[in-house]
């Protein structure tokens, strides 16, 4: 089996690439795919850089050009359940856009034409990489995961997707795109994000001192599911 691992920026990727094992570096237009091991387990390790157009690309890659059978994309996102604390960890059990509105032609908000209004995530994955993570103290919760092209750090704007989605945990933005492409080729996938700040107005300073403890959560989170498979 083959996990291709995605994360957007280098603070979340950069663990996972310490721990990767006989690497084989492909680049293709300017992304760097890193073949090789971690705890025995085949891993295609990559950074998409962010926003929904690169991670839609780089996960279309890693399916279509390395075979790989599950996506999962690790890295920080800004909590908007209110029992949420920075660096708690949320796993998605779904996905869905908030900046999608195509409701003009009888879709609901947040869903994109000819395609569900959420992106379902793989419930056995999510609850391995939870299982997996019992030992390392980290607070976890599944749930929705929400994304955008936008960092959130307004409470007008919180308060707007809290009011399409109140059962999201959590803001990002990258995931749905991830889910909409794995959808797409019926590859199942995660999201895995660690909280970096609160999407609040303080969430830009927030974000500088706390992703390298975010990328480092979630990356936490990928080493100790590989480590657990047979």
């Amino acid at each position: 089996m083959t996990f291709g691992i995605l994360c957007a920026m280098e603070e979340e990727i950069k663990e996972l690439h310490d721990a990767l094992q006989d690497a084989k570096t492909t680049d293709i237009h300017g992304l760097e795919f890193y073949e090789g091991t971690i705890s025995g387990q085949q891993v295609v390790l990559v950074r998409s850089g962010i926003g929904k157009v690169e991670a839609g690309l780089t996960t279309a890659l890693l399916i279509t050009q390395f075979n790989v059978d599950i996506v999962i994309n690790s890295g920080s996102a800004g909590a908007l359940a209110p029992d949420l604390n920075i660096g708690d960890v949320v796993v998605s059990t779904e996905t869905a856009y908030h900046d999608a509105d195509a409701r003009a032609f009888g879709y609901e908000y947040g869903q994109l034409p000819q395609q569900p209004a959420r992106f379902e995530a793989s419930k056995e994955w999510g609850e391995k990489i939870v299982a997996a993570a019992a030992d390392t103290g980290l607070k976890t919760k599944l749930g929705l995961i929400v994304s955008g092209d936008q960092f959130l750090n307004s409470p007008e704007t919180i308060k707007d997707i809290m009011g399409h989605f109140p059962d999201a945990l959590s803001g990002e933005m990258e995931g749905a795109a991830v889910g909409q492409v794995a959808h797409q080729f019926d590859v199942p996938y995660v999201v895995v994000r660690a909280m970096s700040d609160n999407a609040d107005n303080d969430s830009g300073v927030n974000f500088d001192d706390f992703i390298i403890d975010a990328g480092h959560r979630s990356a936490q989170m990928l080493l100790a599911l590989l480590a657990a498979q047979d």
